[in-house]
């Protein structure tokens, strides 16, 4: 038997009674867990405890050198949401959350990867566990502010990937960005860049004067922890499309791949 913690990034039913969930464990890998009566039911109507985003602390049934899916003996919550559910874009951010860490997350598939004190990928647990604290936070403060929640997630990511953007100079020139030339936000080029050094097309496409609030607002969120309280600048949902498009670029994904990305941007 092992002994694991990890938040739920994704279930699905399986049969009449069980659920099959992923759980990224501390160390940032994500494993497969079947829940035997985790839809709960029956002829109490009890309800299910496997809720998205919840952290569970879960002893398994014997566990295989190698596998696919682990077996949950005994599950618990070690911490829960109670606010954020009852607002419809809050669940949908903790959906988008969970959807991203779901796909870039490495999946855990031998007893070592169960190993918590190895934390190759322990920056995505962070990322995840302190964004959904804070989501929940926001909520009960009823300070919940979806464009800035997603902007600083976003940053965040990218801080945690190692793919954060070249912000002091622009990336095809290499000359310094002094805060007041209209910059946009080049994907191919891991960067901002000076307007010159876009076609007419692109230009028309975005907005140069947005490029220089987004990459203020970024800087501010990567040097700084989670959750404090920044001054940002007029942060827009545009900006967060931005950076998610951004994101998926460099990680060799599409907007299409996430179903909860249409919700949220």
């Amino acid at each position: 038997m092992e002994n694991i913690e990890g938040i739920l990034i994704n279930k699905f039913p399986y049969q009449d009674k069980h659920l099959v969930g992923h759980l990224l464990l501390r160390n940032g890998l994500k494993v497969s867990v079947m829940f035997y009566g985790g839809q709960g039911g029956g002829k109490n109507q009890k309800g299910s405890i496997v809720q998205l985003g919840y952290m569970f602390k879960i002893t398994t049934t014997k566990v295989k050198n190698h596998f696919e899916m682990l077996s949950a003996k005994e599950y618990s919550e070690k911490w829960c949401h109670t606010k954020l559910s009852s607002d419809p874009v809050a669940f949908y951010i903790l959906c988008f959350f969970c959807e991203f860490i779901d796909k870039f997350s490495p999946q855990a598939g031998s007893k070592e990867d169960l190993d918590l004190d190895h934390e190759h990928h322990g920056g995505l647990f962070r990322l995840l566990s302190n964004a959904i604290y804070f989501l929940e936070s926001s909520c009960r403060e009823n300070k919940f502010n979806q464009a800035e929640t997603l902007l600083t997630y976003l940053t965040k990511g990218m801080v945690e990937m190692g793919i954060f953007p070249r912000t002091e100079t622009c990336c095809v020139s290499g000359e310094v960005i002094s805060g007041n030339e209209d910059i946009y936000l080049i994907s191919n080029n891991g960067g901002f860049a000076f307007a010159q050094f876009l076609s007419d097309e692109d230009q028309r496409k975005g907005d140069g004067r947005l490029g220089q609030a987004l990459r203020r607002n970024i800087n501010k969120i990567a040097h700084h922890k989670y959750g404090e309280v920044l001054e940002l600048e007029a942060v827009t949902k545009q900006m967060c499309r931005i950076l998610f498009e951004y994101i998926c670029y460099q990680q060799n994904a599409k907007f299409t791949d996430f179903k909860s990305a249409a919700l949220v941007f």
